[in-house]
């Protein structure tokens, strides 16, 4: 036991640098860059004060603004309406385009051309050629690399789409329920309800923060006048897909390019928006 005590006493401690200069200065290394900036704190886990005066002020300006674009739900259906027509019309595709507007099932949507485009169904050799294609698409989406994985995904998903399409027009070619007036009707009626959900997605995710009132307005407005141009170009774009294509196209361009593409802008609209607001915080957070 005496052995195991003298041993023990002659070690020689270890320095402890928990007080000493060496731990204070890398403590303070360890909140700056490599360039020497400090690394600011990530907006994802600030701290949010949400003041109730905001949160009516919100609240009032999002009923406020859905109030004012659903009064203006018939001019607005008018309006596509006619930019649609007058793609169609230009694009000389096979159909009949009156002016008339077919009334929505639903008090809060908008109403839609009157359309009749003239589709075919698609024939074997179509149906064996995209089957190939399919087959293809599927293969090459694999020979990506690491970094092309999400490209990967999103070409595997479309082929599995379109397989899925190709399957039923080879059993049930007959039995398609869709046609092309209700494919467009549909597709200009969510991207309408898409705006009038705008104002209380960004209620939540923009509206809450310390950005000005002109910011928010702002925000909305740009998103609305995004959806609002893109409606009828889109659709005249399928208008166009589906006279080349036939109606093999249209579960593909419902699912992946109907108003999944105004989801993408209002996305981008968004991170910009929020980006900007995240700057100009920062820089308020700076020492002078």
């Amino acid at each position: 036991m005496s052995k195991l005590l003298r041993r023990l006493l002659g070690r020689t401690a270890r320095p402890d640098f928990r007080h000493s200069l060496q731990h204070s200065v890398l403590g303070e290394l360890q909140h700056h860059g490599h360039r020497g900036g400090r690394i600011a704190m990530h907006r994802s886990i600030w701290g949010l004060q949400l003041p109730r005066q905001r949160l009516f002020k919100g609240l009032l300006l999002a009923t406020l603004l859905t109030a004012v674009l659903a009064s203006q739900i018939d001019a607005a259906g008018q309006l596509w309406g006619r930019q649609l027509l007058w793609w169609l019309e230009r694009l000389e595709l096979s159909g009949r385009f009156p002016a008339a507007l077919h009334p929505a099932d639903l008090p809060f949507l908008i109403a839609t051309p009157a359309l009749e485009l003239f589709v075919d169904l698609p024939s074997p050799r179509t149906l064996a050629f995209n089957a190939i294609g399919v087959v293809a698409l599927w293969w090459a989406a694999g020979l990506l690399p690491d970094a092309g994985r999400p490209a990967m995904y999103l070409l595997r998903l479309a082929a599995l789409i379109h397989g899925a399409a190709v399957l039923f027009f080879v059993v049930w070619p007959a039995s398609f329920p869709h046609t092309a007036r209700e494919h467009v009707g549909n597709g200009l009626q969510q991207i309408w309800v898409l705006m009038l959900l705008t104002p209380w997605i960004h209620l939540p995710t923009f509206w809450f923060f310390q950005v000005s009132w002109w910011a928010r307005l702002g925000v909305t407005l740009l998103t609305w006048a995004w959806l609002l141009l893109l409606a009828p170009l889109l659709y005249a774009l399928h208008a166009l897909v589906l006279h080349h294509a036939g109606l093999l196209a249209m579960p593909l361009l419902h699912l992946l390019f109907g108003v999944m593409v105004a989801i993408i802008g209002f996305v981008a609209i968004y991170g910009w928006a929020i980006s900007l607001a995240n700057a100009r915080t920062l820089r308020r957070l700076e020492p002078r």
